[in-house]
């Protein structure tokens, strides 16, 4: 019997020094962002389990960072956020020696002007911003989507009230505003930012909805008409309407006028603990069969020259997903101290009418 007992604490001991051993790589990322076969070839390489969290929009995730939140080995940031983020003494400088495969990465999208040498980031994958819709109900209504004046101007709204969302974005409304009235999308000219104010508060009426989260599922039940929309939602909104053979019909469309993209980077926090690991999921990411993967599986627009040449032409052709005219395409850059703190204001007073509304 003591015997016994001596074997069955041996065994405890041994288990619960696995247990201790395995370690949590903490990910902070968009929804939607990453595939089962990134988590299991990551998890088999690092020995460990990768924990994700999730958010929205980047200034959700720029506002939990900047108000102390730790324990993310990675987090997923997208240009304006490395620069906030940076600036704030909040990332790691990067270790090249320890990344493998950054050469993988098309040149155009390396040392960008948000972080010259990529210094703090390494690109992942990024998303075009364009208007979705229901393709019947524009027909019937005869609008052609190609102007973001169909979310912004009456002659239009009148016909769609209701049936519009946007984005619970700052930017990206702000961005699509400027853009139609075809000013600088990054600005930090006051007038120009009263100008799409404006235009914001006399369509915002007519929207339903701020909605970054569950627009794609309005547009499947054929609620919604016109959506501000990002790629990889639509993407996943379209193969649903595949596989379960809904009677509904949905596409996206470019905006003459120009569309943002928000260009995603992996970064490492000041405070990660697993930096070891963060590095291995960094290496992983830049794996093309890893990179190819996320994007046939969520229509992810992504950066990996390797991955891409495995695509298939019917996904590269998509100019919603790629877009090819690099004059009518922006990433966001970080707005000024002053900037921000304008925007932010005017973006709660907007919410706040329309919800009145």
């Amino acid at each position: 019997m003591t015997h016994m007992k001596k074997i069955t604490t041996i065994i405890l001991i041994f288990f619960c020094g696995y247990i201790s051993a395995t370690q949590n790589m903490n990910l902070f990322i968009a929804v939607n962002y990453t595939t089962d076969q990134m988590i299991m070839e990551y998890q088999k390489i690092c020995n460990c389990t990768l924990n994700q969290t999730f958010f929205n929009d980047p200034n959700e995730m720029i506002a939990k960072i900047a108000a102390g939140s730790s324990g993310y080995d990675v987090i997923e940031a997208t240009s304006y956020a490395v620069e906030d983020l940076a600036h704030m003494n909040k990332l790691q400088k990067l270790d090249k020696s320890k990344i493998k495969g950054l050469d993988n990465i098309s040149p155009r999208f390396l040392s960008p002007a948000y972080d010259r040498g990529n210094e703090y980031s390494i690109p992942y994958a990024y998303t075009p911003v364009f208007l979705a819709f229901n393709v019947n109900k524009m027909k019937e209504l005869n609008i052609v989507p190609n102007t973001w004046a169909v979310i912004f101007e009456p002659k239009y709204l009148q016909k769609l009230k209701g049936h519009v969302t946007v984005l619970a974005s700052s930017r990206n409304v702000f961005a699509a505003a400027l853009l139609y009235l075809h000013k600088n999308p990054n600005t930090n000219n006051i007038e120009d930012l009263n100008k799409a104010r404006t235009l914001i508060d006399n369509a915002a009426k007519y929207w339903i909805k701020f909605d970054s989260d569950s627009y794609s599922r309005g547009l499947v039940r054929g609620d919604i008409w016109v959506s501000m929309s990002y790629s990889i939602d639509i993407f996943k909104a379209i193969q649903d309407v595949k596989l379960n053979n809904l009677p509904i019909q949905i596409d996206g469309m470019l905006q003459k006028e120009g569309n943002m993209y928000e260009m995603d980077n992996l970064v490492i926090p000041k405070d990660a603990v697993h930096t070891k690991l963060a590095y291995d999921f960094i290496n992983v990411a830049l794996n093309p069969k890893i990179a190819y993967n996320l994007a046939i599986t969520t229509g992810s627009s992504i950066p990996n020259r390797y991955a891409l040449q495995m695509l298939d032409k019917s996904l590269l052709s998509n100019k919603w997903i790629y877009p090819n005219d690099a004059k009518k395409n922006f990433t966001f850059t970080a707005y000024d101290a002053k900037t921000r703190f304008l925007v932010n204001e005017m973006w709660t007073e907007i919410q706040m009418q329309c919800h009145d509304n």
